[in-house]
């Protein structure tokens, strides 16, 4: 028991004093948790390495993806998040804005233009064929960014004197199931002032870094340089587009000639639009009278510019919507106002003809994109023959591929304009569009011939169409000048006739109103003439007039009097009744008394002349019925109105004048007693007048 006891014991002595305050100061490291990914030895300095490579490369690989903007990153990535992140508005203002960077912070296009892409516009050389729109940048906030992207042709605005909000929100909508866009902004602009500012800080920053190429001083308003475009960049050429205010009144000018006045001395191109959807009655501009005289008044205050390095060239910018007769008044109008081209075309309002998949189909506004190139293509095919090759043409509208580029070349478009697809591929259009331009020509396949040409260009390109269907193979894109000018003086017959016609329409109107007038006066005369023969019919009892001696002879046309003359024989009555104005001159006459044809000299006319003289009975009878007829207004004489008479044709009258004598006995009477005529006696017709009671009709 001892033994077992002692070592029980011995553990439950107490421990030394010493051990037990080193237990109570010792510190127990507690081990930190080990991951399966981990392992306890700290990196190495190769893997650090490798890590801080991979990093930045991929830090470089990606500004280097950012910064040339042909790269997929673009078309793939960028923008599909802007379209399912912003509205389309926001998308387009951020476009806008990143363009607008400084330099260093924007994208650009890292590709080289080959000499196939050369091209030339209104005699000035351009690097590429591709060109933006207007409607991206509205107010020259990105110049420098889209020149820098590749266009070779950029267009800002449009810009309106004042500034306007445009229309209400929301304007903007894509259609991306029809690659396609509508928008209804309504030229929304802030003003000709700030793009004026735009334009002159990019002089200014070009004249500090281009010291040589201003005068020193540097003047307050430098204009741009002599020698170089107006772009301030060789090769590439810069547009104003200019608009309407809403408020300016619609047959003014006065907006269009102001842009021309300020923004025209830093622009190689301004842009007359004029065909626009969203500005109420723009549109109605592009009739040829109106657009004629808009486009002189431009051209007229554009001469006025006082530049060392020449003037501004002016373009006019039309829709797709247009007939083949209102194409036609634009290229009259074009023709005769100086213009030196014309864009084809704007924004289109058709729906129904173009096969809308998207829902936004229906919205207000102009449609651009894929479905209005072949309408935009046609417009152009037509406006091409009815111009000089001296004016070109700017294919716009649906543009999206190199070969629809080419397609518009070959119609006869010099370059062409992007602006939907713009927004649906990235900033990387310009380079891909041009690349596949390079690669149509390149491509046997794509010639007529199957035959690639050692020279195959872009310009070579241009109205190629035309010089197929030439007899001769010129390059004239298929202007006659002979056909136009015997177009032109057909429509100038068809105008005079058309001015004869509205002036044959005014006489009618004047001859309805005048017979109108007529009618009422007769009507009146007719009234009267009725109260005047009633009158006098109560008082022919009473009123009788005795004719004597040469008082017997012919009277005046008395219209409307009732008379009633009885001689000493009571055998000559005579009576005058009125009626219708229209039955012409009737001249009553009163016979002399028996007595008083006695005591006068006879008659010594013979009974033959007396014949001719004399109607026969029966003919008397029958005037004597016409002249009833008239007197009582019958419409059975004669047209039944003035009008109808006037409009009628002519019946011939004979108007030799015919003796109607009414008392045939006195007559035979007279000519019983007939002595012969002595010289200087009585004529036949004072004769045949006093011998009896007569109407001279």
């Amino acid at each position: 028991m001892t033994r077992l006891s002692s070592p029980l014991s011995a553990l439950r002595r107490p421990l030394p004093s010493s051990v037990l305050v080193q237990a109570r100061t010792r510190s127990f490291a507690v081990p930190k948790p080990r991951f399966a990914s981990t392992s306890s030895s700290s990196p190495t300095p190769s893997r650090r390495y490798v890590s801080t490579t991979l990093l930045i490369g991929g830090s470089v690989l990606l500004v280097a993806y950012y910064y040339d903007s042909r790269s997929l990153l673009h078309e793939h990535v960028v923008m599909p998040l802007v379209r399912y992140a912003l509205d389309p508005e926001e998308g387009h203002k951020l476009a806008v804005r990143v363009l607008g960077w400084d330099k260093w912070a924007r994208p650009r296009d890292m590709g080289v233009d080959g000499p196939e892409l050369q091209a030339e516009l209104f005699g000035l050389p351009i690097k590429n064929p591709v060109g933006i729109a207007a409607g991206f940048d509205k107010d020259a906030d990105a110049i420098d960014g889209l020149f820098d992207l590749g266009f070779g042709y950029v267009e800002v605005g449009s810009v309106t004197p004042e500034p306007q909000p445009g229309n209400p929100k929301p304007r903007f909508f894509r259609l991306e199931e029809d690659d396609a866009a509508i928008n209804r902004y309504g030229f929304n602009s802030l003003g000709h002032g700030h793009t004026l500012a735009r334009l002159r800080a990019r002089l200014y920053a070009f004249a500090q870094s281009h010291p040589s190429l201003f005068p020193s001083p540097l003047p307050l308003n430098p204009l741009p340089p002599s020698g170089i475009p107006r772009s301030l960049r060789p090769g590439q050429l810069l547009a104003v587009n200019l608009g309407k205010n809403k408020i300016s009144a619609a047959d003014s000018n006065e907006d269009y000639i102001k842009g021309v006045r300020l923004l025209g001395p830093y622009a190689d191109v301004v842009v007359v639009n004029v065909s626009s959807p969203n500005t109420p009655g723009l549109r109605a501009l592009q009739g040829r009278q109106v657009l004629e005289k808009l486009l002189r008044d431009v051209v007229e205050e554009r001469n006025r510019i006082s530049t060392a390095d020449g003037l501004p060239k002016i373009a006019v910018k039309v829709a797709s919507d247009l007939s083949e007769e209102e194409l036609a008044d634009v290229a009259s109008a074009v023709r005769s106002s100086g213009v030196e081209g014309v864009i084809v075309s704007n924004t289109t309002i058709r729906r129904q003809e173009l096969g809308l998949a998207s829902a936004n189909q229906d919205e207000v506004g102009g449609l651009s994109g894929k479905p209005l190139f072949p309408y935009a293509l046609n417009a152009l095919k037509t406006l091409r023959p009815l111009l000089p090759p001296s004016i070109p043409l700017i294919g716009c509208g649906g543009v999206s591929t190199g070969f629809d580029a080419l397609a518009m070349a070959r119609a006869g478009a010099s370059l062409v304009q992007v602006y939907t697809t713009f927004g649906y591929r990235g900033v990387g259009t310009p380079r891909l569009i041009k690349d596949e331009i390079t690669s149509e020509l390149n491509n046997p396949a794509s010639s007529a011939t199957g035959i690639l040409s050692a020279k195959a260009s872009w310009k070579g390109e241009v109205g190629k169409d035309w010089a197929s269907s030439s007899s001769d193979g010129s390059s004239t894109m298929g202007w006659d000048e002979r056909r136009v000018a015997q177009e032109s003086e057909a429509v100038k017959k068809e105008a005079q006739g058309l001015g004869e016609l509205l002036r044959q329409l005014d006489d009618r109107e004047g001859l309805a109103t005048l017979t109108r007038e007529a009618e009422q006066a007769l009507r009146e005369i007719r009234q009267d003439v009725s109260e005047t023969a009633a009158s006098g019919t109560t008082q022919s009892g009473s009123a009788k007039v005795q004719g004597q001696g040469a008082e017997g002879g012919a009277r005046d046309n008395l219209v409307g009097a009732s008379t009633e003359t009885s001689g000493d024989n009571g055998d000559a009555n005579a009576v005058i009744g009125g009626g219708d104005v229209a039955a012409g001159l009737i001249e009553a006459g009163t016979g002399a008394s028996s007595a008083s044809a006695s005591a006068s000299p006879a008659s010594s006319v013979p009974s033959n002349e007396a014949s001719g003289l004399i109607a026969s009975p029966s003919s008397q009878a029958s005037q004597q019925s016409q002249i009833s007829a008239l007197e009582q207004g019958s419409s059975d004489i004669g047209a039944p109105s003035i009008q109808e008479a006037l409009l009628s044709t002519p019946v011939a009258i004979d108007l030799t004048p015919q003796v109607v004598v009414e008392n045939p006995a006195a007559v035979q009477a007279a000519q019983a007693q007939e002595v012969p005529r002595e010289v200087g006696g009585d004529d036949e017709w004072t004769q045949s007048v006093r011998s009896g009671q007569r109407r001279l009709v």
